[in-house]
């Protein structure tokens, strides 16, 4: 497999002991994804990784961009302060080394918040919420067909 040039790694990466060596010339990552590490085979695994771990910090002015494109895009509240370091990083870096152009600073699609009433169906893959009659009593499963009686 050929190596790039930059690879910037976030927790996930070592915690399924991805082979990063192989992968990149130069790996960094964030403090903060350190910081989530916390089993001891991980932090044996980065003790003795095979190559050097670059710690560094993404510019604010580019953390800022990052976090405002996330919330116009919804992805902010699944992102932890870990994620969008990491997500900085790999922006600074990429206009430092390759080319800037290629970076979009704003979403093509902007997603807005819905408004929901907060008794309104939740329709969650996975998950069974019963259905309630007028009085609030739970009454078991009912399709959205029989809902509408």
């Amino acid at each position: 497999m050929a190596r790039v040039p930059h690879v910037v790694a976030d927790t996930g990466a070592f915690l399924s002991a991805a082979p990063l060596q192989d992968m990149a010339q130069t790996l960094y990552t964030v403090p903060e994804v350190l910081a989530e590490i916390r089993d001891r085979p991980t932090r044996r695994r980065l003790a003795a990784l095979p190559c050097e771990l670059r710690l560094r910090r993404p510019r604010h002015d580019i953390l800022r961009l990052v976090t405002d494109f996330s919330k116009k895009t919804g992805d902010y509240p699944s992102l932890s302060a870990a994620d969008l370091q990491v997500l900085a990083l790999t922006c600074q870096l990429q206009a430092e080394t390759g080319s800037p152009g290629c970076l979009r600073w704003e979403p093509q699609d902007k997603v807005g918040s819905t408004p929901r009433h907060p008794e309104a169906p939740l329709h969650i893959a996975g998950f069974h919420l019963p259905a309630k009659d007028h009085f609030g009593h739970d009454q078991g499963f009912l399709s959205p067909l029989e809902r509408q009686r």
